[in-house]
């Protein structure tokens, strides 16, 4: 017998010897099944909340299309007023002497307009878009029959005490609403008003020879920065109460408002 046929033999014999886990010869084996995997369960996940993420597509549910419309239509009343300050701004300018108003100035304030004109176009071609994608057509730009948006929110403040523990979910949508309504609180307060204060004390100063064409054009981008910033900070928070009520399983109205809040 060869030295490869012995090795195969006592390999053989340590195997049939080894023992079979108290198993006796001829008895069924007890073969358990394997374990199923368990279901892994997924909380729902949360809306997402971000500006950027939301204007370049808000989805289809009605709220959320809603909002979209309202932010795009008051964001075109804001270039529009825009738009047509420039174009006062220009007819002024023209019947002043070169030497108040030099000609670069003239040709600044040409592409400003012409800024504010691209502005207003990419606004309502982002509203005709989504009208088309969810299959309805607005040739005129026009507000649509059942499409005036309800106010905003209230601008109170919203009552815990009775809704018993809150979720850690819940606590971070509460604190980045907090967040955002501090920053809208000291936009009113401050940044609008002293963009305000500045355009016009800027236009008194063209008016005397004070100041030039192209400070009143940057007094006018500050304004409508302030403007646009406080919208989008208002459609945050809006974002935010929508998600919220989803969160608890109601709807921003039946939010615990403050009985003092009054309608946005």
């Amino acid at each position: 017998m060869s030295h490869l046929h012995r090795t195969f033999l006592v390999v053989l014999s340590l195997l049939l010897a080894a023992p079979a886990g108290a198993v006796e010869p001829g008895s069924p084996l007890a073969i358990q099944p394997s374990p199923r995997p368990r279901a892994v369960v997924t909380p729902p996940t949360p809306r997402p909340v971000e500006l950027y993420r939301f204007l370049e597509s808000p989805g289809r549910e009605e709220a959320s299309v809603r909002l979209w419309l309202r932010f795009n239509r008051e964001a075109h009343r804001i270039e529009q007023g825009a738009r047509d300050f420039l174009d006062t701004l220009g007819r002024f300018s023209a019947q002043l002497p070169s030497e108040v108003v030099f000609t670069h100035e003239h040709v600044q304030l040409d592409a400003e307009l012409l800024a504010a004109d691209q502005e207003l176009l990419s606004l309502e071609e982002a509203r005709t878009l989504l009208l088309q994608e969810l299959g309805r057509s607005d040739p005129d730009h026009a507000v649509l029959e059942g499409e005036l948006p309800p106010p905003w929110s209230p601008d109170g403040a919203l009552e815990w005490g009775k809704t018993g523990p809150l979720g850690p979910t819940v606590e971070r949508f509460l604190a980045r609403l907090s967040s955002v309504e501090r920053r809208l609180s000291s936009l009113d307060a401050h940044l609008l008003t002293a963009a305000e204060e500045s355009l016009g004390a800027t236009l008194i100063a063209l008016s005397s020879g004070e100041a030039s064409v192209l400070e009143v054009v940057n007094g006018l981008r500050f304004l409508k920065h302030q403007q646009r910033a406080r919208l989008e900070l208002r459609l945050q928070r809006e974002l935010l109460l929508l998600e919220l009520a989803r969160q608890l399983g109601c709807t921003v109205e039946r939010l615990p408002w403050s009985s003092a809040s009054p309608q946005g």
